[in-house]
């Protein structure tokens, strides 16, 4: 699923600033100034508008000066724990052995869930989703060591697929609410926080538009990104232009 952005990086690659973490996002009198730091220092930027994606959590601990009602959905808004490791192994054996061509197997365990891959169907090597949890599991799960974690997804996964020991080769953890970047799966709405809160986020504060998951009716999906990246785009253009466009959104 990266191939996805991979492929906008290829259209836009020149003019994304890589290693810059952002410190302070405000509306000014003629745009936004955002400040960030890079591998060489502190750097200020001045534009007419700003999409910021940045994930509430993250933004949350953003300089900004946005009015309460935005600051206060930012500040509210709960993400999922949630955490996955991919284990790879010396060959295909849920295909080989046991004819199992992608899908899922859920658990009662704290693996919760296993996915196989649904694609290069009886090729070589294999990486499967070991585990893919939520809420307490993930919570539990993310306080392990990597190699903590490692044990409890082959210990666990070996109870399902005897063949995980003698054909596991190396794996990849992440625990998203404990990402630096993220701080969590995807925004978390009750019915009363989508009237309120995630209302309140989708009007521009200023010159600020938000924009990600958290801002559509799809969290936690890359569909869900893309949705509100037109819709927001179709915003800016629309107030640039003085022309009447929206990109329709569902529950919007």
């Amino acid at each position: 699923m990266d191939r996805i952005a991979a492929g906008f990086g290829k259209k836009v690659g020149p003019v994304i600033r890589h290693g810059a973490e952002v410190s302070s996002i405000r509306n000014v009198e003629q745009g936004v100034k955002v400040v960030y730091r890079d591998a060489t220092g502190e750097k200020t930027i001045e534009a007419p508008y700003c999409i910021c994606t940045i994930p509430l959590p993250v933004l949350s601990n953003i300089d900004h000066n946005f009015a309460s009602d935005a600051s206060r959905a930012i500040d509210s808004v709960v993400y999922m724990s949630t955490g996955k490791i991919g284990l790879q192994f010396k060959r295909r054996f849920w295909e080989e052995d046991e004819g199992i061509y992608g899908g899922i197997t859920h658990t009662n365990n704290q693996l919760t869930q296993i996915f196989y891959p649904s694609y290069d169907y009886l090729s070589g090597k294999g990486v499967l989703i070991g585990y893919y949890n939520f809420n307490e599991k993930a919570v539990a799960t993310g306080n392990l060591s990597y190699q903590e974690r490692e044990k409890l997804a082959l210990e666990k996964g070996s109870l399902i697929h005897p063949q995980y020991r003698q054909e596991f080769e190396t794996s990849f953890a992440v625990s998203w609410h404990k990402t630096k970047y993220n701080l969590g799966g995807w925004a978390l709405y009750s019915a009363e926080e989508r009237r309120t809160l995630y209302k309140a986020l989708l009007v521009p504060d200023g010159r600020v538009y938000f924009a990600g998951e958290h801002m559509t009716f799809l969290n936690a999906w890359m569909a869900g990104a893309l949705e509100s990246a037109r819709s927001v785009v179709a915003a800016v253009h629309s107030r640039v232009t003085g022309q009447h466009y929206s990109y329709p959104m569902l529950g919007s």
